[in-house]
């Protein structure tokens, strides 16, 4: 849907220039915030594959790996930044980028007021989740997640 050009010249270590993303522009600022997330995670000799960048059930969906050396703690790290990027999503129109919401008119969506085309405002599709026994849930005046239980040996 766009080609993200100034966020290949900002990564050009992360994304391809070939990368064809399917989502709007209104999405550039979260995916500005993914990108330098996984750039301070990945140390030198680590390389991120990133497959596809899209939208799916109104939110981002982002499908990378990372090649080379991963420890678990870089694992974990990239995980969580996909998590933000998904829920930062529900935040922002897909459109033009200014402040939306969940919307459903025969499909799931994120638009602000301007581009919502008469559909109101759901609450984001979004539950916990768990990475490496840990239970997250995003916390939006944080911008980040927050751990809801930890999972003890033997539990």
């Amino acid at each position: 849907m766009t080609d993200f050009i100034r966020l290949k010249a900002k990564y050009p270590d992360l994304i391809p220039t070939t990368m064809t993303f399917q989502c709007g522009a209104g999405w550039e600022r979260v995916l500005d915030q993914y990108f330098g997330e996984i750039a301070q995670a990945l140390p030198a000799g680590t390389r991120l594959n990133l497959d596809r960048v899209y939208e799916k059930y109104g939110s981002l969906r982002i499908d990378a790996t990372a090649a080379g050396i991963v420890t678990p703690e870089i694992r974990l790290a990239l995980d969580k930044a996909e998590v933000l990027a998904d829920s930062r999503s529900y935040r922002f129109c897909e459109s033009c980028g200014k402040p939306g919401s969940l919307r459903d008119k025969r499909m799931l969506y994120v638009a602000c007021e301007d581009h919502a085309d008469g559909a109101a405002a759901l609450p984001p599709d979004e539950g916990g989740v768990r990475l490496d026994g840990i239970a997250y849930e995003y916390d939006e005046e944080a911008d980040d997640l927050i751990v809801v239980r930890a999972d003890r040996e033997g539990d």
